[in-house]
Parts: structure tokens; sequence; C-alpha cells
């Protein structure tokens, strides 16, 4: 029965889609909230509800998918190894689904910067080490009740 069920979920995997990423033809705009919820998009996120069905997303476009799967004896198992297959399609397709921008990261960029002379460069960064260690040093405050 499991191997039945694996197969199953890699068949329906590789069936042809549609262009990745296309118009919505309906929007509801409930995320789920009054009509049941149906999916989520791997993409951005957003809830689909029943009434939106499956299709393209409203908010980024691309196509949020529908796996046909005969279901076996086990329902939660193969639910299970549907949604791991889903998961793992995903990875693979979408690398780099993330972006992280850290301000802080060139916050203290100075002393790399090409438009600065090798003086320049030493004094930026012996400032830098300055700001840093005030940072991390903890500070003594003194309290003096006077009654």
């Amino acid at each position: 029965v499991k191997q039945t069920t694996n197969n199953n979920v890699k068949k329906a995997l590789e069936k042809p889609t549609p262009p990745q990423r296309g118009k919505a033809k309906f929007t509801c705009g409930c995320f789920g909230t009054r009509h049941k919820p149906l999916t989520n998009c791997l993409h951005c996120g957003r809830i689909a509800c029943e009434k939106e069905g499956y299709g393209y997303c409203p908010f980024c476009g691309y196509l949020i998918e529908q796996l046909d799967i005969q279901m076996g004896e086990n329902k939660k198992l193969d639910k299970a190894l549907i949604h791991k297959e889903r998961l793992l399609k995903f990875d693979r397709e979408f690398t780099q689904r993330t972006v992280i921008l850290d301000d802080q990261a060139d916050y203290f960029s100075n002393t790399t910067s090409a438009w600065l002379n090798e003086e320049e460069q030493y004094e930026a960064e012996e400032r830098d080490a300055k700001k840093r260690q005030e940072m991390h040093e903890r500070k003594k405050l003194t309290l003096d009740i006077a009654f």
C-alpha cells in the first residue's frame, strides 16, 4: 500500500502544469474567514478560500496547484505524503525565496569604502571599534535617594 501511495503522489506531481503566472479569475478577499480556507499560495502565503478556488493567486499571480491523488486506505498517511511531496517540490523549484536585508550590516561600512584613502579608512575603523565597544559595555548608573 505504501509503494502504491508513493507512486500516486509522484504521478500527480509530474503532470504538466499551465504557465506559472497569470491573472486570478475571481478575488474574494476573505482569506478563509467567511468561506472555508482551501490552501495558501506557496509564493506569497496568501490564503485562498473555497470561493476563489484553485488557479492563480490574486496577489502575486503564481499558480495555486491542486493535487489530484487517489486516496488509499490510510487517508491521513496519504495526506501527509502529499504535503511532504508538495513541500519538497517547492524547495526544489524555488531555492531563493527569501532575501534578508540587514540595515546593520552596512552601518559600519566606511572602513571598506573605495572612496576613502588609507588614513581615512584607518580612522573609520577606529571609530567603528570604539562605537562597538561602547555598545557592548555595561553602563553603571548610580541612584542617590535623599530623604
